[in-house]
């Protein structure tokens, strides 16, 4: 099944349902989602739906309160199938089996995040203090998931009011008071919520983090990874009639503060530390029509615009900016979605148009590098999530694409194309179900990064990329014990990067440079059973070239020099144990192990294999007290890395020489928080 040749691009198989889970809701597979009755506080981690919705896996708002959450890493630190690069803020980077998040459709609020600003530094950026749950969709999967999900889909929700206000109330708040012994760190954040009118509701969230150098397992300070970062967010509600509701909803996070030129790497002559400044701002407006007597609408229409923004200050040697260097990447667009309900189907139709530009400009005196692209994205879909009889389901979508890009050469690319899914769920009764599928994702030409407009060039006659998705797997939930596994096989098609040291041709030209192929394995188990749980979660993946222009890289694994693209893991394990002490205390321990990785790739320009990943095991404790049994008191405790280890993350930038060296983890870190809702 899983053989070296090319997949056929015809209509196969594709998940149902991934098995990334440590936690699972007892739900039947062929019904609505229902969240599991938790048998104590904020113990539910993640959902597994069945194929009436198209995520996959859902992260909920307990777990990341409950960790004192403040980075991507720590968002999705309990899921064994995601890795997250780049040690700290600025500078981590999302994979999901490997596959980088550039390869990803990433939304907040339905606000598309595209765009990239640097291939040495993060693209994602997210306040962990105001999400209400993250969807996990991994692989090419639905025709939801969105225009370019080649790897998958991650999709952000923020908080509504409604979500924070009691029974009965019309106006409250939330006050946090944070510190973190690892880099002397704090975070002070204010929420108020209400009623403004009987029908119109809102929100303001300010935040401000703060502290010093990360350390890390072996004491060392990691140079200019400071935190010096503002969060504001606004929503507001408008319930305009029972069936209809417009809600908009603005955020913006900064970082301001000195940092090395390629965050990813440690300070070297080939990597200065320069001021910078980095902002993102998104702006959305959802408008909903709901009306109860008639099952064939459920509109929900999306209006946003983001931008991305980063200035890097070029200093001479006498510390005088000579160069300023501004770089916005501002993504507007529009989706309109209806789901209608038809007897046994479930029918999810509708359409979106993004409008990418990017800019880069050089504000000082000496002229060097700059450039402006503009593309557009316009998509039609359509999903049936079909329940055949009480014991199967079939569901099948098509996606309809179509690509402009304007690049920094005047130069005009377009593609377009079908995405076809089709998947198959057999419940063979209450408990025990099994799924498989095939699903395609297609993605056409691309606004460059940002720091690589006027450098970087594309290659005549560029054409898009395709993702082919296949999996199979099983879901047993019954009397606390939920076990699922699944294995999958996954092949992106003329993969876009730059042909590096390959002669003969240009190492900043970006050109379909070869195929991708990823087979893997994952599973899961957890026991629930009065007030304690206790999960246990694998994944592998193997992300490597099935061909490649460069002779050297066919059959090697991604690696880390395969930048916006992928690299390659370690088998991971995340094993978790959940107990409520009493109604007022709980407690959680998450360890993460990662498997020594020895093949990794080979070095493009001397041909060497790069050095192997050490392998490394990291523990979390985490505490939860309900003051005094108040539910509006509450005081988060955690131990990060309680063992003090120093390691690498598998996805972060390795160890290859005295310039390039990526930057080690954290290591021991206390945090606490305390709580006060009003």
């Amino acid at each position: 099944m899983f053989s070296n040749s090319r997949i056929p691009n015809a209509i196969k198989l594709n998940s149902l349902a991934l098995s990334v889970s440590l936690a699972l809701a007892s739900t039947n597979v062929l019904a609505e989602q229902v969240p599991q009755e938790k048998t104590n506080k904020d113990i539910e981690v993640i959902e597994i739906h069945g194929k009436k919705t198209d995520a996959d896996a859902i992260i909920t708002q307990d777990i990341l309160d409950k960790i004192q959450a403040t980075s991507l890493a720590d968002i999705f630190r309990n899921q064994p199938e995601i890795s997250t690069g780049g040690s700290f803020g600025v500078a981590q980077k999302v994979y999901i089996r490997g596959i980088e998040d550039t390869m990803l459709n990433v939304t907040i609020d339905g606000a598309l995040q595209s765009g990239y600003l640097f291939h040495h530094q993060g693209r994602l950026s997210i306040e962990p203090e105001l999400l209400k749950r993250v969807d996990v969709i991994a692989g090419a999967g639905d025709a939801t998931s969105g225009s370019g999900a080649l790897g998958g889909a991650l999709r952000f929700e923020t908080k509504d009011p409604q979500d924070l206000l009691g029974v009965d109330e019309d106006f409250g708040g939330i006050v946090k008071l944070g510190y973190y012994t690892n880099n002397k760190g704090f975070k002070a954040s204010t929420t108020l919520f209400g009623n403004i009118t009987e029908s119109v509701s809102g929100m303001v969230t300010i935040a401000k983090a703060k502290g010093d150098n990360i350390v890390d397992g072996n004491g060392d300070e990691a140079l200019y990874t400071e935190t010096d970062q503002d969060i504001g967010f606004i929503k507001l509600v408008g319930e305009l009639t029972d069936s209809q509701k417009i809600t908009f909803s603005y955020d913006s996070r900064a970082d301001n503060e000195t940092r090395l030129l390629r965050t990813h790497w440690h300070p070297s002559r080939k990597n200065p530390a320069i001021p910078q400044e980095s902002q993102r701002e998104t702006y959305t407006v959802n408008y909903d029509l709901n009306p109860t007597n008639n099952p064939l609408i459920d509109l929900n229409v999306n209006v946003y615009n983001t931008d991305n923004s980063i200035e890097h200050l070029h200093l001479d040697e006498e510390e005088k900016t000579t160069d300023v260097y501004s770089a916005v990447f501002e993504s507007t667009g529009i989706s309109i979605r209806n789901t209608s309900l038809l007897a046994q189907h479930k029918i999810i139709f509708g359409g979106d148009y993004r409008q990418d530009d990017a800019k880069l400009e050089n504000l000082g005196t000496n002229y060097q590098l700059e450039g402006k692209e503009e593309g557009t994205v316009f998509g039609l879909y359509a999903q049936d999530y079909y329940t055949i009889s009480e014991q199967l389901m079939l569901s099948f979508g098509v996606r309809y694409d179509d690509y402009e890009l304007l690049d920094d050469r005047q130069v005009k690319y377009s593609s377009n194309g079908f995405s076809p899914n089709l998947n198959l769920t057999y419940a063979f009764n209450d408990d025990f179900s099994v799924y498989t599928g095939f699903a395609q994702a297609m993605r056409g030409q691309k606004v460059k990064e940002l720091f690589v407009l006027g450098y970087y060039t594309n290659e005549e006659g560029l054409s898009e990329e395709i993702a082919n998705n296949y999996e199979i797997g099983f879901n047993y939930m019954a009397d606390g014990l939920n076990l699922s596994a699944d294995i999958y096989h996954s092949q992106i098609r003329d993969a876009v990067s730059i042909a590096k040291n390959l002669e003969g041709t240009s190492a900043s030209e970006l050109k379909n440079v070869g195929d991708i192929k990823n087979t893997g394995f994952n599973a899961s188990a957890r026991y629930s059973w009065s007030d304690f749980s206790l999960g246990l979660g694998y994944s592998n993946s193997n992300p490597e070239w099935e061909d490649h222009i460069n002779p050297i890289l066919v059959g090697q694994p991604l690696s880390d020099q395969d930048w916006s693209i992928g690299t390659s893991v370690g088998n991971a394990w995340v094993v978790d144990f959940n107990y409520a002490i009493h109604s007022d205390v709980e407690l959680s321990w998450i360890a993460n192990f990662a498997e020594r990785l020895t093949d990794t790739g080979v070095d493009v320009w001397s041909g060497e294999h790069l050095p192997e990943k050490r392998g490394y095991a990291v523990h979390d404790l985490t505490a939860k007290w309900y003051v005094m049994g108040r539910e509006d008191l509450t005081l988060n405790a955690a131990v990060k890395n309680i063992f003090d280890k120093f390691y690498y993350d598998h996805a972060t930038y390795g160890t290859y020489g005295p310039i390039d060296t990526g930057v080690a983890e954290a290591g021991r870190d206390f945090r606490i928080t305390l709580g006060w809702q009003f």
